[in-house]
């Protein structure tokens, strides 16, 4: 099931295996399936509000009863269940990015593929890292780091993004992102459960780690600027749910202007997503629509340095492809 946010925060079901993709806007078609099942309309109602624009988070504490009804909804609108559901075109709507809030929680992980990290730090340390010390710090047990993404700062599909006036180095990092199911303090990695996973493309300002123009932080504690910019972060196109696939075992590519950047899997990430929740959760209670970003492969404009020719620029078309996903395309605008 493919799970999506559209025009204003609706959500919809994606419809594939008629041709052109098509829509079903779970909203707009209460009414209809009400005559069909009353009490189940009733429970999506509760959950996703009569427009269908309200938080999933209500939703996805209460998957086991909501995932069977929007199963069934899904196969009404099917030629299978009759077509009794109305569908709009996928090329009609305006995808926004598929978060459980527009106030959702998220972790991003960073320097978590080894092969990424000792590129990116030997270019800007100017010192030799390799990747066996990258693994090494892990096998010590050092802990997974990263940085909180304000979610206004994420847009969806389709959506413009571009850095502030006079930034030079402007990077890409294609990732994936999961949606917890649930959450809790002190949780096991082996007990995390995911909702849900989306393609993630974390846009990332690289001026200030080369050196270039004014400081973006100081101190032993930051803003994360770099990476909260408005349009700094895109994802979407949409949620995979209830699909037979592991998150730890995708495949992610970028591509600039059609040429692949990135190739790797979430298998090369140095902590799983389920270690990440682990240790968040000893600090702060996790909860269910938290999100995570997987951190980066090997491929980025920084690891070829400043004088590389991988830096994005106006009119550049960035495409994030994830196994079972799709593609997250976005257009790079002039700043």
């Amino acid at each position: 099931m493919k799970i999506l946010r559209f025009d204003d925060w609706k959500t919809g079901l994606l419809i594939e295996g008629q041709g052109d993709a098509q829509v079903l806007d779970i909203g707009a078609n209460l009414d209809l399936f009400y005559g069909h099942d009353a009490t189940s309309a009733a429970l999506i109602e509760k959950l996703l509000g009569a427009e269908g624009t309200a938080s999933w988070v209500p939703m996805i504490e209460n998957w086991d009863g909501a995932g069977k009804v929007l199963q069934a909804m899904q196969k009404l609108a099917s030629p299978a269940g009759g077509s009794r559901l109305a569908l709009k075109p996928l090329a009609a709507v305006d995808l926004r990015a598929p978060m459980p809030s527009p106030h959702a929680r998220i972790f991003a992980l960073g320097g978590n593929v080894a092969s990424h990290m000792a590129a990116a730090m030997t270019k800007i340390s100017g010192k030799t890292v390799t990747a066996e010390s990258i693994i090494a710090e892990r096998r010590q047990g050092l802990p997974p780091w990263g940085f909180l993404v304000l979610p206004e700062t994420v847009v969806g599909p389709m959506h413009p993004v571009s850095p502030p006036a006079g930034i030079t180095k402007y990077d890409y990092e294609a990732e994936v992102a999961v949606i917890l199911r649930g959450g809790g303090r002190n949780v096991r990695a082996s007990d995390v459960s995911v909702w849900g996973f989306t393609a993630w493309n974390d846009l990332s300002i690289r001026d200030g780690r080369l050196g270039i123009g004014q400081p973006i932080h100081r101190g032993a504690f930051n803003w994360a600027m770099e990476k909260n910019f408005d349009t700094g972060n895109s994802c979407g196109p949409w949620v995979v749910v209830d699909e037979p696939r592991n998150p730890m075992k995708l495949r992610v590519q970028m591509r600039v202007n059609g040429v692949t950047r990135q190739d790797w899997s979430t298998e090369e990430m140095m902590y799983s997503f389920g270690d990440t929740a682990e240790f968040l959760s000893k600090y702060a209670t996790l909860k269910a629509g938290d999100i995570i970003c997987s951190g980066t492969g090997h491929g980025t404009a920084a690891e070829y340095g400043a004088d590389g020719d991988r830096w994005l620029k106006p009119g550049d078309k960035l495409e994030v492809e994830v196994e079972g996903v799709g593609i997250l395309r976005n257009d790079v605008a002039a700043w």
